[in-house]
């Protein structure tokens, strides 16, 4: 699926300094500055977030001035903001809009700042309902400027400040960090948010949307969406400054390996351990004693398969065990839908088993050690 973000483009820039005195000219602290930065905010955060989570994102870039909003951080603590707003030539904006094609975008998400791009809302969504994308809007204006969107997303404060009350469609009301409100095709939802200590809430709503779309891109039910901007929004406020989420922010990574395991030993440890290190919950195929025999030869396994599950599930990077009967884990990898393969250096992602299903990791083998080379010492 293809999104479109359009709408006012912030910058956001952040004084980082230290302070040790108060000003003799008033009572204000005097800050030492020790480092300046700047990121993308507004419907510019929006775009950031979905291309950090691999969605097929285009931002469209008007030519149009950008207000820019300074933030003063002294020793950890949020000093002053600093707002140098300019505004869009709406008119401009609209012809444009008029001029443009949206029939590629399954989604196009309208970030409103009150800076100008979207003065012409009503005609802007006009457009591209015609063309068949979706409009999503992050409002800053009254409800009746939003006609014809597919889907709104006001704050608590602007649900009625801007007559979202009285909204016949697709919503979705935020409160801050209280409970998530929304009503989409005709079905309620109420999704608690989890009480967490606040850093900054600067581009939580940005990222609230972008869990949000990116669950629609992945074709999630509306609440398993609304779970994911919840959880993106949440984790965005943990953090000072712009934060751009990543997929683990919003879902449980699930990495995958497989292999006989037969004697466990250090090569086999280190490939666990960096399987691990890629995820959230590491589920491990193991060959059955059939399935090795078939692989290994009459003389394999030396333990059965009962011992050497057991033996995976002692390790402290496993969190499943799955046995399976066939040559290879193909159809346990199509049933499972892991986020990541990960297999050792001896081979190739194109040989990796399921390589086409998701992406492959390979780890570097630790060399002299498989449990064909302890066989052969124990022999001799």
């Amino acid at each position: 699926m293809k999104v479109l973000v359009f709408g006012d483009v912030i910058l956001d820039k952040y004084v980082y300094g230290t302070s040790s005195r108060i000003s003799p000219e008033a009572p204000v602290p005097i800050v030492n500055i020790d480092k300046v930065s700047t990121s993308l905010g507004g419907a510019g955060l929006v775009y950031e977030n979905l291309k950090n989570l691999d969605i097929d994102t285009t931002l469209v870039h008007n030519e149009q001035p950008r207000s820019v909003k300074t933030r003063i951080i002294s020793d950890g603590h949020y000093i002053t903001r600093l707002d140098e707003d300019e505004y869009a030539d709406s008119d401009a904006v609209l012809k444009n809009v008029l001029r443009s094609d949206f029939a590629p975008y399954d989604y196009v998400i309208l970030s409103d700042y009150n800076k100008g791009v979207l003065n012409n809302s009503k005609e802007i969504i006009a457009h591209i309902n015609s063309q068949g994308s979706k409009v999503i809007v992050d409002p800053k204006r009254d409800a009746s400027e939003y006609e014809g969107a597919w889907l709104v997303k006001p704050n608590y404060n602007e649900f009625y400040k801007f007559g979202f009350d009285k909204w016949q469609g697709n919503i979705i009301t935020t409160n801050a960090g209280k409970e998530v409100i929304a009503n989409i095709d005709g079905k309620s939802y109420n999704i608690p948010v989890e009480n967490v200590e606040v850093s900054d809430v600067t581009g939580a709503g940005d990222c609230f949307l972008a869990g949000f779309v990116y669950g629609l891109t992945k074709g999630y039910s509306h609440k398993k969406c609304l779970e994911l901007a919840t959880r993106g929004s949440t984790e965005s406020v943990k953090h000072s400054g712009t934060y751009k989420l990543s997929k683990r922010d919003l879902e449980n990574t699930v990495v995958f390996t497989n292999g006989c395991f037969d004697i466990l030993h250090t090569g086999h440890f280190e490939l666990l351990k960096a399987a691990k290190e890629k995820g959230d919950k590491l589920i491990v195929g193991l060959n059955d004693d059939h399935s090795v025999r078939t692989l290994k030869g009459d003389n394999r396994p030396i333990n059965t398969v009962e011992i050497r599950k057991k033996q995976l599930e002692i390790l402290s990077w496993v969190d499943e065990v799955i046995v399976f009967s066939e040559d290879t884990p193909y159809n346990l990898i199509k049933l499972l839908k892991p986020n990541l393969i990960v297999k050792g250096g001896d081979y190739k992602v194109n040989e990796v088993v399921g390589h086409d299903l998701t992406s492959v990791y390979i780890v570097p083998t630790v060399e002299d050690f498989s449990t064909t080379s302890i066989l052969e010492k124990i022999n001799e």
